[in-house]
């Protein structure tokens, strides 16, 4: 009997501990904490379930390049041909800019290895390691320029400089004293503005593999010593009244005269503005107001050929070019300094010139 009643009393004072955890849980429990748990655990399901329904599998593994040789200077051909591909991002690994096509153009200006990356719908990603040797090509010095120019000029006096090179239609002078071509003349005055040594280069029909260099030291300017005359004053002269406290600095700007669509000019306005010009609708000077007048363009084909932008728009002119693929790149101005173009051949005009010259045979043995 006692054994019951004690087994009792320890029954009630096991409850009463049980009411009195209960109790102090109630009021010290907050709903919103395993609701915050749950609302995180059902977004982060949800989130996989989404990433999982919309993945895509990435069958893209490699990319072409096409190339005479992997030399300094020498264009190289990168191109994409993978099914169900809509976006491109080419990265070459020398800082140069980022292009989006699936068929670019790029060059090297430096030997070494480069890697080269493409992604494609933002989240394939092929890598290649290409090596860059340096440039072995021979210099060909018939097709040099030619012109003479002084060992020596004094600072301030104008010089002139002319072109004896045969068969040249575009000239660019350069006379080391800016980064800009100074003169597209073939006959040219310069005057040098400081002393030293100048490097004065010149570039005939866009060929920049052949360059004629010339080096002219620039004596500088004897000043002319004025003669002051004496007087008496009762004023005590002061030798510092003229002194300034600290000489001005001078800040040399190199002033860009950008042309008035330049905003505009992407590779896709480019491309178009070029289809204008193939239709005669453009003007070499309206054609101009997409680039920096004194900083114009260096045009690259696929075929390694270069020209300047003259020659190209006369080109794309008079035989009715047909562009196929075109890209730019800009400087920090906002320039552009380099169109890579790869054009089609217009297969009517040449056909249409070969038919006029078979033409102009038959009519002569006729004749005779």
């Amino acid at each position: 009997m006692e054994i019951i009643i004690e087994f009792t009393k320890f029954n009630i004072s096991i409850s009463k501990t049980s009411m009195f955890v209960l109790n102090q849980l109630k009021k010290s429990f907050d709903i919103k904490v395993p609701i915050l748990f749950l609302s995180v655990f059902v977004i982060s399901v949800l989130s996989i379930v989404y990433k999982f329904v919309n993945k895509q599998e990435c069958d893209v593994t490699t990319f072409n390049i096409d190339a005479v040789s992997y030399r300094v200077g020498e264009l190289i051909i990168f191109s994409d041909n993978s099914k169900n591909a809509h976006s491109w991002r080419w990265y070459f690994g020398d800082n140069s800019q980022i292009s989006f096509r699936s068929k670019v153009g790029h060059s090297y200006s430096k030997e070494g290895e480069y890697m080269v990356t493409l992604v494609v719908n933002n989240q394939c990603n092929i890598d290649k390691l290409i090596t860059i040797l340096p440039r072995t090509e021979t210099i060909n010095e018939s097709l040099m320029p030619k012109f003479k120019a002084p060992t020596y000029v004094l600072e301030g006096d104008e010089i002139e400089f002319e072109d004896r090179t045969s068969s040249a239609e575009s000239w660019e002078w350069r006379f080391g004293e800016t980064n800009k071509v100074d003169s597209f003349d073939e006959k040219c005055t310069y005057t040098f503005d400081s002393p030293g040594e100048k490097m004065v280069s010149l570039v005939v029909n866009g060929d920049y593999k052949h360059v004629a260099i010339k080096k002219i030291f620039v004596i500088p300017k004897k000043e002319k010593k004025e003669k002051k005359e004496r007087y008496k004053s009762e004023v005590p002269w002061n030798p510092f009244q003229n002194v300034p406290d600290a000489p001005p600095e001078e800040e040399k700007v190199t002033k860009i005269e950008k042309g008035p669509e330049i905003g505009n000019a992407d590779a896709n306005r480019i491309n178009d503005i070029v289809d204008l010009v193939t239709n005669g609708k453009v003007t070499y000077d309206d054609f101009l107001k997409y680039f920096c007048k004194y900083d114009l363009p260096l045009i690259v084909y696929k075929d390694g050929k270069t020209s300047s932008l003259k020659s190209f728009y006369y080109q794309v002119k008079k035989e009715k070019v047909k562009i196929k693929n075109l890209s730019i790149q800009k400087n920090q101005d906002d320039c552009i300094t380099v169109i890579t173009v790869d054009k089609n051949i217009n297969l009517f005009l040449k056909l249409a010139q070969n038919n006029n010259m078979i033409a102009f045979v038959i009519n002569n043995l006729f004749m005779k």
